[in-house]
């Protein structure tokens, strides 16, 4: 970021100390994948413990089926399971397979997600509403494009129209099923059953991108939306830090990277399933129990309660955004159009003032109540004057 980044050299629970011995408030851990915060001690624990047996082996490990069976008892659709190296390459395994078992191409994905940094899937709309894509990033070939339909998320009509009229050449639907189009925003009534019905209805696999979203129930959000996908992709908490990432879903697709039966699509990595990896994932699995979502629920909804409370204070016309432990904020119709040069200086301003993360905030399951109010305030603060100005500029 600019001028330049803070270098963190340590980290504990809540808080990050950079090189220069400042400590920061943390409000985003790592993109969301700190559940339990910082060097929390059972993890570290069970990283230091594995390490002491075995840090990478080109062989099963046990630790590892314990994560993975921790993982399938906790989502039923999981009859099969494989695990990555990163939430990026979970997502481009599980359209593989889609695409290896249908015998088709063509992805649907919905224009402004993010499912990792593979060429494949780094395609929106070429246009705005437009269902042809076009690479949002450079170095990638325009022609991977061809392999991409361009839907909208929440558009319930448009993405089933597009699903019945490329249902010949479609493998998949790939939908995160509480988006991260530069805000978190969850799925409008009836939009994901939509989806389901119309890809069951015409062959076509539904893919689920919970690299983030798994964290918004025991299940994940297919369990909090009552929506079951034919594939899913994870990452982020299940490592407990550690790189990570796994996909799985229906035990008839996921054969064909079974290799008893000689796979149609073959799935190396040096460091799949790491076991140090596994360890830690199991261990923040293990302190996610039945007590543990209810508070980070109502940690959630105190944080975007207070949000709203301090953005009304200041007559900013804001929207806050909460599903579980995850909320964000996002314009509406009466947002300024200069808030733009606001937003894109607040992530320095709460820097200076002691706090890391803007926009998009993950708490973990260590914050309490004293640190969202601390939080909140220190937004306040930053926010206070150039509110003031926004008054004097028009509303776009």
């Amino acid at each position: 970021m600019n001028p330049y980044p803070v270098y963190v050299e340590r980290a504990a629970g809540t808080r990050l100390e950079d090189a220069d011995g400042h400590r920061l408030l943390d409000l985003i851990y790592n993109a969301t994948s700190l559940i339990h915060g910082h060097v929390h001690p059972q993890v570290t624990e069970a990283i230091r413990d594995q390490a002491g047996r075995a840090t990478a082996v080109l062989a099963p490990n046990t630790v590892q089926i314990d994560l993975a069976e921790e993982l399938c008892a906790r989502v039923p659709s999981l009859d099969r399971l494989r695990f990555t190296n990163s939430g990026t390459e979970a997502t481009m395994m599980m359209i593989k397979t889609a695409r290896a078992y249908t015998g088709r191409d063509l992805v649907l994905k919905m224009d402004g997600s993010y499912h990792g940094t593979f060429d494949g899937m780094e395609i929106n709309a070429a246009t705005p509403g437009s269902e042809r894509g076009a690479p949002y990033t450079a170095g990638v070939p325009a022609n991977l494009a061809d392999n991409v339909v361009i839907g909208s998320f929440n558009d319930t009509d448009g993405v089933v129209s597009l699903i019945e009229r490329y249902a010949d050449r479609l493998a998949a639907v790939i939908v995160t099923p509480m988006a991260s189009i530069a805000t978190w925003v969850p799925p409008a009534p009836g939009f994901l059953e939509a989806v389901r019905a119309a890809a069951t209805a015409h062959g076509v696999l539904l893919l689920f991108d919970e690299v983030i979203a798994f964290r918004v129930a025991p299940g994940g959000a297919q369990q909090r939306y009552g929506v079951t996908p034919d594939l899913t992709a994870y990452g982020k908490v299940i490592g407990g830090g550690m790189p990570v990432g796994a996909y799985g879903g229906r035990v008839d697709v996921m054969a064909v990277t079974d290799a008893a039966g000689g796979p149609r699509l073959a799935h190396a990595g040096t460091f799949n399933g790491n076991p140090v990896t596994a360890a830690a994932g199991l261990a923040t699995l293990r302190l996610l129990d039945a007590d543990a979502y209810p508070r980070l629920e109502r940690l959630g909804e105190r944080f975007a309660t207070r949000l709203r409370g301090a953005f009304a204070d200041l007559d900013l016309a804001l929207e806050v955004r909460q599903v579980g432990s995850l909320v964000s904020v996002a314009t509406t119709e009466r947002t300024p159009a200069a808030w733009g040069e606001v937003n894109a200086a607040m992530r320095l301003a709460l820097l200076n003032r002691g706090v890391c993360g803007w926009g998009v905030f993950a708490l973990p399951t260590v914050f309490d109540d004293a640190e969202i109010d601390e939080a909140v305030e220190i937004i306040h603060d930053a926010l206070r004057v150039p509110a003031a100005a926004l008054h004097e500029v028009p509303v776009g």
